[in-house]
């Protein structure tokens, strides 16, 4: 099939729901890479169905985590995807629909990351380049909205937290590394928008990753726990900032409680939880 064909087939809802429906078989003739580039004009849909329903489902599981690109491919591939027409497209807009690509983008590179993880044929230096282009790209971003009325998922915030969970546990990255990731995670949990749409365990994941596998050193984490705690000023966007990190802290909280996991780390998250709250107690006390 020739590629300008292709396109047009990536384009239409009914051939990519043939090819759902056949459990993301892709049909003969296809060839996967052509057709990967092709999806990936879809992820700047409006269209929910199109870009989040199929485009990215077939993408990430029935092409890459399917191992149907050679490693060439693969590395072509991702670096499309960090690109400006791509993470970066017209980055720093909010409330247009330009943020679906950059979004989904983020959900393909942590498909990508996945898929090489457990044995590993990117060079280090390619991971680290995606740690980089992922910290920018966090810096840069200025929609954070999660659920878009009549458009699906934006999610945003979400998308870099799997993409930055998956960078944090792949092998090549070191300690130091995933120290600079929780301090991206922090950057990020003390962000001044509202986070409401389970954005927190999203973004505690990366850190309960990172602690059951004693990535980095108690310490770290015992500093790390500060930075997601802020001052309670009377400005609202101190109160969602505060409001925001302690949902994180929730979330890592149970995540271990549950398993059962670091203890003196859960101790320490429901110590600084209590500092932050206290303010209410204090009053509940005076009333009575």
């Amino acid at each position: 099939m020739q590629d300008q064909d292709l396109k047009i087939q990536a384009s239409k809802k009914d051939f990519l729901q043939e090819i759902a429906a056949n459990n993301y078989k892709l049909p003969d003739g296809i060839e996967p890479f052509a057709f990967a580039q092709a999806l990936l004009a879809n992820l700047a849909s409006p269209d929910a169905e199109l870009r989040d329903d199929l485009s990215s489902i077939i993408l990430a599981g029935g092409i890459i985590n399917q191992q149907k690109l050679t490693q060439q491919q693969l590395e072509e591939l991702l670096s499309i995807t960090l690109d400006r027409d791509h993470l970066f497209y017209r980055i720093g807009e909010t409330g247009t629909d330009s943020v679906f690509m950059r979004s989904f983008s983020s959900l393909i590179i942590a498909s990508i990351l996945f898929n090489d993880s457990p044995d590993p044929h990117f060079p280090p230096s390619t991971i680290i380049n995606v740690k980089e282009k992922l910290f920018h790209y966090a810096q840069e971003e200025k929609d954070w909205r999660g659920y878009i009325e009549g458009k699906g998922w934006a999610h945003a915030m979400a998308h870099l937290a799997d993409a930055l969970d998956e960078c944090a546990q792949h092998p090549h990255m070191s300690a130091r590394d995933r120290q600079e990731i929780l301090v991206q995670v922090s950057e990020l949990a003390t962000l001044g928008k509202p986070l409401y749409h389970e954005e927190d365990i999203r973004l505690a994941k990366i850190a309960y990753h990172i602690i059951i596998g004693r990535q980095v050193d108690e310490d770290f984490i015992d500093n790390w726990i500060d930075m997601c705690s802020t001052s309670r000023e009377l400005d609202v966007v101190s109160w969602t900032r505060i409001t925001n990190a302690k949902n994180v802290l929730r979330s890592l909280y149970f995540l271990l409680h549950w398993d059962n996991m670091a203890p003196l780390v859960t101790e320490r998250i429901s110590s600084t939880l209590y500092k932050q709250d206290e303010v209410y107690l204090e009053k509940k006390t005076a009333e009575e």
